[in-house]
């Protein structure tokens, strides 16, 4: 924590305890903006210590902070409405910030996502509004797959088997989530840690995703079961497409 930020949280308490926080908030959010102003201009993002990782309690340090707030604090303006502007600047960001972000790949307002390093897109891969990506783990996107809002995919979980410390203290495990090309994740749809989903399979809106989820299968419920198949009559060309170049582009791919 920086020592302006320090001085204007003791600011801010002292005001709380003598009740006059009432009447100066325009005062005190503004000076909270003198704070994002100095860091943009500074770079300098630090991590404080993480209250999950157990007895690891060190503050860090992280590379591509100043680019994932800037994510974020962009997403807050009206300019991230702006469909034709917002959309290829965020995928400026992704190509940055991500292990992997393939072409095409099209992210809506107010995505979220951990550190960005641990998450690998293929082509053409779609994720709408308000979803999370939470990345401690390797999450990886298959080309031509839809995410639809509100999803949350977790790669993290906390050990509930310590008994001599609080859940929340006992540290985290972590496992990778992994979706398969053409696929399509419904609405305020939850995927696990460790969960899986197949090529070309549809996971139901409000489902929760806890095991794998086998090719061309429509799935639902919590936790998410197969409800039935949908194979291909005449052939499938986009998987013979993919299988022949995985970074096939199809024709209507934006640039």
């Amino acid at each position: 924590m920086t020592d302006r930020a320090k001085d204007l949280l003791e600011e801010i308490q002292v005001a709380i305890h003598q009740d006059g926080l009432v009447g100066r908030g325009d005062e005190f959010l503004g000076k909270a903006q003198h704070l994002v102003d100095a860091t943009l201009t500074s770079g300098d993002f630090f991590l404080p210590p993480d209250p999950f990782k157990g007895d690891a309690r060190e503050g860090e340090t992280d590379p591509d902070l100043y680019y994932t707030m800037f994510w974020r604090m962009f997403d807050k303006t009206p300019a991230s409405m702006i469909q034709g502007f917002a959309i290829p600047l965020r995928r400026l960001l992704a190509k940055r910030l991500f292990k992997q972000c393939g072409d095409g790949v099209i992210f809506h307002h107010n995505v979220l996502f951990s550190q960005g390093k641990n998450i690998s897109l293929g082509n053409g891969v779609l994720v709408n509004r308000n979803s999370m990506l939470d990345d401690r783990g390797p999450i990886e996107v298959g080309p031509y797959t839809m995410i639809a809002a509100g999803v949350t995919i977790e790669t993290h979980t906390h050990p509930f088997d310590d008994f001599k410390r609080p859940i929340a203290y006992a540290g985290r495990g972590f496992l990778p989530v992994t979706i398969g090309a053409n696929s399509v994740i419904g609405y305020n749809a939850v995927l696990t840690a460790g969960s899986s989903v197949g090529y070309r399979a549809i996971v139901g809106a409000n489902s929760v995703v806890t095991s794998h989820i086998p090719d061309y299968t429509v799935a639902g419920g919590v936790p998410a079961k197969p409800i039935k198949e949908i194979l291909p009559s005449e052939g499938d060309p986009v998987r013979e497409a993919l299988a022949a170049d995985p970074d096939w582009r199809d024709p209507r791919l934006p640039e």
